[in-house]
C-alpha cells in the first residue's frame, strides 16, 4: 500500500473521558495542509475556546447570477474582500458551524460592484434594503459556486476537500450590511490534523495534543 493510501486515526477525548476515533486518508491530510499553505488562507486554532478559524484573502471580483429570490435578478461583479469560516468543538466531540461564516464585500455600488442601499429604519429585525439597493445576495447561486470556485482556482482547495469544509447560506435575518452570512460544516478534526495539533503515539494513531 502506497503512503498516501494509508489512513490516519485520530483520538480524541472530551471532559467526561469519553473517546471518539476519526479515520483519515493520508492523501487528503496533504491535501489540507497545501490549501492551508496557501499564502491566501490562514487558519487558527483557539484551544481554550474551543474555536478553529479559517481565514481566505479574497479580493476579487464574485459574480452573482440573478437567482437570489431577495434581489431584483442582479447580475454583477461582487468586490469580495474575505471569507471567515467559524467552528465550535462542543463537549461531545462535534462541532458546530452554526451562523459562524461570513463573506464581507463592498456593498457601496462604486465601479460595478453590489450596492446595498440603505436600510428602511421601518424594518424592526430583518434588513430591509432600500427600494433603490440591489437587495440581498442571500440565496444567490451564483455568487455561492463562483465563491466556491475562486477557492479552487486560487487558494489550492482540491474538491476533496470539501468532505471537510463547506458552507450555505443561513438566515435571511442573519444578513448585514456588506456582509453575507453562512453556516460553516466543518471537520475541525481533520483541519486540525492538517495543521499538526495531533502528536504521533504509534502505527499511524494520533492524539489531539493538550
Amino acid at each position: 500500500m502506497k503512503d498516501m493510501d494509508k489512513h490516519l486515526q485520530l483520538i480524541n477525548l472530551n471532559k467526561e473521558g469519553n473517546m471518539t476515533k476519526n479515520n483519515y486518508n493520508a492523501k487528503h491530510i496533504e491535501l489540507g495542509k497545501k490549501f492551508l499553505a496557501n499564502k491566501f488562507v490562514n487558519a487558527d486554532w483557539d484551544n481554550d475556546d474551543g474555536r478553529l478559524t479559517i481565514s481566505i484573502n479574497v479580493e476579487d471580483r464574485i459574480w452573482t447570477d440573478g437567482s437570489s429570490i431577495w434581489s431584483k435578478g442582479v447580475v454583477k461583479g461582487v468586490k469580495v474582500g474575505g471569507i471567515v469560516l467559524n467552528a465550535h468543538k462542543m463537549e461531545d466531540n462535534y462541532w458546530d458551524g452554526g451562523l459562524l461564516g461570513n463573506v464581507d464585500y463592498d456593498g457601496s455600488g462604486k465601479d460595478g460592484t453590489w450596492y446595498d442601499g440603505v436600510d428602511d429604519e421601518s424594518a424592526l429585525i430583518n434588513r430591509n434594503p432600500s427600494a433603490e439597493s440591489d437587495g440581498l445576495i442571500y440565496t444567490d447561486r451564483g455568487f455561492d459556486n463562483n465563491l466556491l470556485l475562486h477557492l479552487k482556482n486560487k487558494c489550492d482547495f482540491d474538491k476533496e476537500l470539501e468532505q471537510y469544509l463547506s458552507w450555505d447560506y443561513s438566515e435571511q435575518g442573519m444578513q448585514a450590511e456588506e456582509t453575507v452570512n453562512l453556516d460553516v460544516d466543518m471537520d475541525g478534526d481533520f483541519w486540525l490534523a492538517c495543521m499538526g495539533e495531533y502528536k504521533h503515539v504509534g502505527n499511524n494513531v494520533y492524539e489531539l495534543s493538550a
